[in-house]
């Protein structure tokens, strides 16, 4: 087993992970980053950047689209995978910017600081010694003073409804969809959910439904925030299903039938071609040994930290993996 020593090891290479890297860097350390997906992490594929790309994109084909300017285009019309390859030319110029970063300061003689990054998943073995599995099956023992726990989260899963990639989704499987589906319903009515609500009906090509649990989009923020952005949801069509909850989803060969049960006591039922499932994200804290450091997960199943943000004896959280604001 190939064994390699660092001042400091950070565990993920997302806006958290990356921004303690090269902190760590200020301070003339030697920086390992280990990173077992996509480089960027979420921040950058099926993410923010991801998403923000496509907002843009729908909002400048709605205002060339528009009619109501005394003017109008013509044979304007939205192509799914040039749409997808624009997101993802935007994602990979973002993470060749962090690699070529790394590249620039990675380790040289009598250098007193540096950058290294593996890939590959790691996991801890006790709280000063992390074992990598790369992609290709070899083992790394990382030695460090000091680690960042930083592996940030992902798409919570539906109690009942499964995903599969292709009809039912979450925000991971965006750019695996082929086309631009007809009619979409989309599962929960957060920040992301309003996102791709607001994607889906910029481009005109998809019928949106919105299902929202509560008497409110958004509903942790405040109320004119809210009320402006369910406006403006409906303004460019989007169909609102306020105080409602899903009971089922049944797959009927050339659609789905989504069963709603409002609060009211009423039954809708919505014919879609894809159900996008957007219910919030989850901490990634499994398969990397925190049961080997003696570390606590709280009810919300975040990684418990103390006021500096460390999780125990030389080992520290930041990003969504710690509940975010607090410590990033």
């Amino acid at each position: 087993m190939e064994k390699l020593t660092f001042d400091v090891c950070v565990i993920g290479s997302g806006p958290a992970g990356f921004a303690a890297a090269m902190r760590s860097y200020d301070f003339d350390k030697h920086v390992c980053i280990v990173e077992g997906g996509h480089v960027g992490g979420a921040g950058i594929v099926n993410g923010a950047l991801s998403s923000k790309t496509m907002w843009e994109l729908s909002k400048d084909f709605s205002i060339a689209s528009k009619t109501d300017r005394g003017y109008q285009a013509a044979g304007l019309k939205p192509n799914y995978h040039e749409m997808i390859r624009a997101v993802k030319q935007a994602a990979g110029e973002k993470q060749y910017q962090i690699l070529s970063q790394i590249e620039t300061f990675s380790r040289k003689a009598d250098c007193k600081k540096s950058l290294t990054m593996v890939k590959g998943w790691g996991k801890f073995h006790d709280q000063r010694t992390l074992i990598i599995t790369k992609h290709d099956g070899a083992m790394v023992e990382i030695t460090a003073d000091d680690f960042v726990v930083a592996t940030g989260s992902t798409p919570r899963e539906h109690p009942t409804i499964k995903t599969d990639g292709e009809r039912i989704i979450n925000s991971d499987h965006i750019d695996q969809l082929k086309a631009f589906p007809k009619r979409i319903m989309i599962v929960g009515a957060g920040i992301v959910g309003c996102e791709f609500a607001t994607i889906f009906a910029n481009f005109g090509q998809t019928k949106v439904h919105l299902l929202d649990s509560q008497n409110k989009v958004i509903p942790f923020e405040d109320e004119d925030v809210s009320d402006y952005v369910n406006e403006k949801l409906e303004e460019i069509g989007v169909i609102m299903h306020h105080q409602a909850s899903l009971r089922e989803v049944r797959d009927e060969g050339d659609h789905i039938n989504v069963i709603l049960d409002h609060q009211d006591g009423h039954v809708v039922v919505v014919p879609v071609d894809v159900v996008l499932i957007s219910i919030g994200r989850i901490p990634q804290t499994k398969h990397i040994g925190l049961e080997e450091i003696g570390a606590t997960i709280t009810e919300r199943g975040l990684l418990q930290v103390d006021n500096e943000c460390r999780v125990a004896e030389h080992i520290y959280a930041a990003g969504d993996i710690s509940g975010g604001s607090i410590c990033c």
